[in-house]
């Protein structure tokens, strides 16, 4: 049972390795890539790797598309290995066909991974994160963006206090 929903937004964002310039070209491969970039920032053990593509790829197919409409992706499942929510974050140039309702190609992708004992705090974080991504002027910054550090700052910015 999950005790009080207590999850720090901003020291998920802060601790999210974010790439910037990906060019995969299928949806299984970017989830792969910031899968691979949570284990280079040390968010991931190495041996975790291939059961969190596996359940999130298992997220993909089974539970349906986690591409949102504007160009936004937030691929992300429950991961036994883990106690806490770890994020990762990318940016494609070009997108990737995610099956968005829209039809736009995905370029802003978010992959979640969260502990399965904590299910209202993973629903937080992907509200929260959502809520920021729903705003037309953080996507278009994002994709504008062209250093890490400049998309951190727009997700970590308070919302009463942007454009």
């Amino acid at each position: 049972m999950e005790s009080a929903v207590c999850i720090d937004y901003s020291e998920i964002i802060r601790t999210a390795p974010i790439v910037l310039g990906m060019s995969e070209k299928l949806k299984v491969d970017v989830a792969m890539h910031l899968i691979d970039a949570l284990v280079a920032a040390g968010r991931l053990a190495p041996e975790l790797r291939n059961s969190a593509f596996a359940d999130v790829h298992a997220r993909e197919v089974l539970g349906g598309c986690t591409a949102l409409a504007n160009g936004v992706a937030i691929p992300h499942c429950r991961f036994a290995a883990l106690d806490d929510i770890r994020a990762a974050i990318g940016v494609h140039p070009e997108g990737v066909d995610c099956g968005a309702i829209d039809g736009l190609p995905s370029r802003i992708f978010v992959l979640v991974l969260s502990s399965p004992q904590q299910p209202k705090a993973h629903i937080r974080f992907l509200s929260e994160i959502n809520r920021r991504l729903l705003l037309p002027e953080i996507r278009e910054h994002i994709l504008l963006a062209r250093e890490p550090e400049a998309v951190r700052t727009l997700l970590l910015e308070p919302l009463a206090q942007m454009f």
